[in-house]
């Protein structure tokens, strides 16, 4: 969950907003949501065997894919665009996660009451 398609939605708007795209980076961080919402929406009719498989790896890389597509129509060459260190993706993801796991724990402890 750590690095969900909402986190990499951010993390694709931000770095699109450094390369001066506000619009697609607006584009990117909803479709990613929109991304999460249909996949959660999806798997909550799938059996629960198939829920543990396989399944969320092709769905995580799906995800990171398309991201990665969406982003590389805006950079004409993408080995020329900036690196950028860990720190700022790290917290991103952490700021996007913890809430996350806190309403998982949340939904299991008013479940078990």
């Amino acid at each position: 969950m750590l690095f969900s398609a909402i986190a990499g939605g951010a993390m694709t708007a931000q770095n699109l907003k450094g390369v001066g795209q506000p619009a697609a980076a607006r584009k990117a961080l909803w479709g990613s949501i929109g991304y999460t919402v249909v996949v959660l929406v999806l798997v909550s009719f799938l059996p629960e065997k198939l829920s543990g498989s396989w399944l969320p790896i092709i769905i995580g890389y799906a995800g990171a894919m398309g991201l990665e597509a969406y982003f590389k129509k805006f950079t004409s060459n993408w080995s020329e665009f900036p690196k950028k260190g860990i720190g700022k993706a790290l917290l991103i993801c952490l700021a996007i996660s913890v809430p996350l796991i806190a309403l998982v724990i949340y939904s299991l402890t008013v479940d078990q009451s």
